[in-house]
């Protein structure tokens, strides 16, 4: 089986970070039947993820201050995305090359106060927003048991017909040299970044978490909890995937 996941982005940690949440989730089980007719029931499937690239506007800020900012960032880029590679089926004449998944990933930042010192501290954590269907391609990471059953002809991304999965990272306090340079500079994160730790364009590679942490979580690591967070709705589709949560 295979499943087309559009990304809002062409920074490679983010790609990579997507590949690796969907593979995860979706090789986790023996999807059986949803897998397709031609699965064999009694065998575990491999489900092959082919992921497509968009570098989309996220319709934000540059660098996005708190959740409300950060998330529509997210979203819109994932929207986008779908879009776009709607657009690029529609050119192909090919509906099959339409993505059965969407995906926004936007960093930001938050300002916070330290209770013990009263100053001002500043925090880095991203939002990860999904756009899918909720068809049997979709659903099929679905988890043993459930009960829910997919109805291909009205639920479906290809359709029109789609939900959205939304998960934050954790956040990390940022230390008091790249905080000035965002507070006091405006300066986007990843330039500054570069800028205390001389570096380049260290958004693309091991990210502000990755130097901070010595390497011990790097920037597409960071992101793949939040995905797969962010892909419940279709692990669990019984109790999210209703009309009332579209």
């Amino acid at each position: 089986m295979i499943v087309r996941v559009a990304v809002g982005s062409a920074n490679p940690c983010k790609i990579e970070a997507v590949r690796k949440a969907f593979e995860d989730v979706y090789n986790r089980i023996d999807c059986g039947e949803d897998c397709g007719e031609d699965a064999p029931s009694n065998d575990k499937v491999h489900v092959q993820i082919v992921i497509t690239s968009h570098n989309v506007s996220s319709g934000v800020a540059d660098q996005p201050f708190g959740d409300a900012e950060t998330r529509a960032g997210a979203k819109n880029r994932a929207q986008s995305a779908y879009d776009a590679a709607c657009a690029e089926a529609a050119i192909q004449n090919d509906t099959t090359n339409k993505p059965d998944f969407a995906v926004g990933l936007e960093g930001g930042l938050e300002k916070d106060m330290n209770p013990d010192t009263q100053k001002g501290e500043l925090y880095c954590m991203a939002w990860t927003a999904i756009l899918g269907g909720n068809g049997s391609i979709c659903t099929a990471a679905k988890a043993p048991g459930s009960t829910y059953s997919p109805s291909d002809a009205n639920n479906d991304t290809k359709n029109n017909q789609h939900s959205w999965g939304y998960a934050k990272t954790a956040s990390f306090l940022l230390p008091p040299a790249i905080s000035e340079l965002v507070l006091e500079q405006g300066m986007e994160l990843g330039h500054a970044d570069d800028i205390v730790f001389d570096r380049v364009n260290s958004k693309h590679g091991s990210g502000t978490v990755g130097v901070l942490t010595d390497g011990e979580i790097d920037r597409a690591d960071y992101y793949v909890h939040a995905l797969k967070l962010a892909l419940i709705p279709w692990v669990r589709p019984e109790v999210y995937l209703t009309s009332k949560h579209k």
